[in-house]
């Protein structure tokens, strides 16, 4: 077992310079989020302005911790807001995937608006266990608080590692689907830079999910050097791509403008999808389950028809 400093509630002496630096770039880069927000008048990257803005004052409670390691109060701050920045780069994620699919409606999986409802909502399931557990396990003098925390934040992490699983899935069944129509084009390197995204926080949650199967005692949670690799370094990666091949290049501005099934950028009143379903349902029911359903009960019938068809017209004529 890593020993730990009793006098450090970190249980490690946090690493000054490492603090100011990830302090300084996530500062720099949640001002370059907010000036592309503002640029390409991209309202569904704000997220990733907000989330590095979290993140850039986390370090700097952390700066604060490192020298008086002892004083709760900003080691809760810096904390909670280094936990709970990485869900919202997902939901960045979530909205960046959703103006993606509003851009191509013909080949989208899903209806545009259900995809942040739908992952937002769920994700939202993940950040109250995780925020909840984060709560609890600042109780760092109460044994069975840290233990009850452990195991929420647990649940939340490998649920978001569930629900990050099936948003990568419904994205590479978008993109199977615009390859098949021959609607390729610069665009399509939103969906790389949501896959490279999915990837480094799915990364991200498993470090998370060993940290806290191991406990406090456990080596992870006492060397620091685990959180600047999978976690600080990772997300900065995960910020600085989107920053640089930022949604904003590639997709339009106004929600109106749509790719058709030809290929050519039109203006659509509608935004291009059509869901006649009522709004509950389709709040309830984002992937159309009940319709794909109906519809291969309909198939079926359809094909048994075909089949008794022919044996009863041979019967006619006999």
């Amino acid at each position: 077992m890593v020993d730990c400093n009793p006098k450090s509630l970190w249980c490690y002496d946090p690493n000054k310079p490492a603090a100011y630096a990830f302090a300084v770039l996530y500062f720099f880069n949640a001002v370059a989020h907010a000036y592309q927000c503002w640029r390409y008048r991209a309202k569904y990257s704000i997220p990733m302005a907000i989330g590095a803005t979290f993140t850039t004052v986390g370090f700097c409670f952390k700066v604060w911790s490192s020298y008086q390691p002892d004083l709760l109060g900003p080691w809760i701050t810096a904390v909670i807001l280094l936990f709970t920045a990485p869900p919202i780069y997902s939901a960045a994620d979530y909205f960046i995937f959703a103006k993606t699919l509003n851009y191509v409606p013909s080949q989208a999986p899903m209806n545009p608006g259900r995809v942040v409802t739908t992952f937002v909502a769920a994700d939202g399931l993940c950040e109250m266990l995780m925020g909840t557990g984060v709560g609890q396990i600042v109780n760092y003098d109460n044994p069975k608080k840290v233990e009850i925390g452990g195991g929420l934040i647990k649940a939340g992490l490998l649920l978001q590692i569930i629900l990050f699983g099936g948003f990568v899935a419904v994205i590479y069944k978008f993109h199977v689907n615009v390859n098949r129509a021959n609607l390729t084009g610069r665009w399509t390197t939103v969906l790389y830079v949501l896959y490279s995204s999915a990837f480094l926080i799915s990364v991200r949650c498993l470090y998370r999910v060993v940290e806290y199967f191991e406990g406090i005692t456990g080596a992870i949670y006492r060397n620091e050097n685990y959180f600047h690799v999978f976690e600080a370094s990772l997300m900065l990666i995960n910020v600085i791509i989107i920053n640089v091949f930022h949604p904003g290049r590639y997709l339009p501005k106004g929600d109106k403008t749509i790719l058709n099934e030809h290929g050519q950028e039109v203006e659509s009143e509608t935004g291009g999808w059509e869901d006649n379903r009522p709004f509950i349902v389709t709040l309830f029911d984002p992937f159309n389950i009940a319709g794909l359903i109906d519809e291969y009960r309909n198939k079926k019938k359809a094909e048994k028809a075909a089949a008794s068809y022919p044996a009863e017209e041979k019967q006619a004529t006999v």
